[in-house]
C-alpha cells in the first residue's frame, strides 16, 4: 500500500465499527495518510474505545468527548451486521436488530456527528450493493442499506450550506468474516457447501473475484481527501462491476 498523495497530518478521524475487517482496514488508512484516528467499537481494545452506536446515550458522550480533546474532522460509519433469511420466515425481532445495528445506528451517529463538525469536515457511511437492489434472502439487510443511501442524500443537502460533506461507499462482496458468516447461513439455508457459495459468489463478479477490506477503505479515504472536494450526497458502488439485477 503506497502513502497518499495527500497529508492527513492536521485531522482527526472516528472511524466506528473499528473492529471489524473494513473498519480496521479504515483506520490503517487514514493512520498512514498522516490523520489522528479514534477508533469506536462495541468491542473495546487497546487502541478502541468502547461505544455502542445504537445507543445514542454512548454514542454522544465519546465523539463530544473526542471532539473536545482533538476535534473531528472526519467521521467514518463501518459498523453494522447482516442477517439471511426469507422475507416470510425472518422473526420480527430479527429484523428489528438488522434495521436497528445497520440503519438506527446510522441516524444516532450522524446527528451526534453532524452536531459537533465544522466546514471542511466529512461523514463517509458504509453502504453496501444491497442498497440498489433487493436479493432473496436478503430483505432485511437490504431495505436497511437501502435506508442508509436515502440518509445520506439528505444529510448532504441538509449538511451541506454548512461545509460538511455526507457521502456512503457501497462494497460489493468483501472477503471478511463477516462474509464468511454470510455464506455459511447462505450454505445451511441452500443445504450446499460453503466452498460452492464462495466460488459462486466470486464467479458471479466481473473480476472473478471479492474486493479487499484495503480496496475499500481506500475509497474511504478518497472520500475525505481533497480530491474529493465536490461530491456530496453520492453512494459509491465499489462491487467489481457486479450489478445484480
Amino acid at each position: 500500500m503506497t502513502a497518499p498523495p495527500f497529508d492527513f497530518g492536521d485531522r482527526t478521524a472516528v472511524v466506528t465499527g473499528a473492529a471489524g475487517a473494513i473498519g480496521a482496514a479504515v483506520a490503517r488508512r487514514f493512520a498512514r495518510a498522516g490523520a489522528r484516528v479514534v477508533g469506536l467499537d462495541v468491542r473495546p481494545a487497546d487502541d478502541i474505545i468502547r461505544c455502542d452506536v445504537t445507543d445514542e446515550a454512548s454514542v454522544g458522550p465519546v465523539l463530544r468527548d473526542v471532539a473536545a480533546r482533538h476535534g473531528v474532522t472526519d467521521l467514518v460509519h463501518c459498523a453494522g451486521v447482516l442477517s439471511v433469511g426469507d422475507v416470510l420466515d425472518v422473526p420480527a425481532d430479527e429484523i428489528r436488530r438488522v434495521l436497528n445495528a445497520n440503519l438506527m445506528s446510522a441516524f444516532i451517529v450522524a446527528q451526534a456527528a453532524g452536531r459537533l463538525l465544522r466546514p471542511g469536515a466529512a461523514m463517509t457511511f458504509l453502504g453496501s450493493q444491497a442498497a440498489a437492489h433487493g436479493a432473496p434472502g436478503w430483505a432485511a439487510y437490504c431495505a436497511a442499506k437501502a435506508g442508509v443511501a436515502r440518509l445520506v442524500e439528505a444529510l448532504a443537502k441538509e449538511l451541506g450550506p454548512g461545509g460538511i460533506r455526507v457521502n456512503a461507499v457501497c462494497p460489493g462482496t468483501v472477503d471478511s468474516p463477516m462474509t464468511e458468516h454470510a455464506i455459511g447461513l447462505t450454505a445451511d439455508r441452500e443445504h450446499a457447501g460453503a466452498a460452492a457459495i464462495r466460488r459462486r459468489y466470486e464467479q458471479a463478479n466481473p473480476l472473478r473475484r471479492m474486493a479487499s477490506a484495503d480496496e475499500i477503505a481506500g475509497v474511504c479515504l478518497f472520500l475525505s481527501s481533497p480530491l474529493a472536494s465536490f461530491i456530496n450526497g453520492a453512494s459509491i458502488m465499489v462491487d467489481g462491476g457486479e450489478r445484480p439485477g
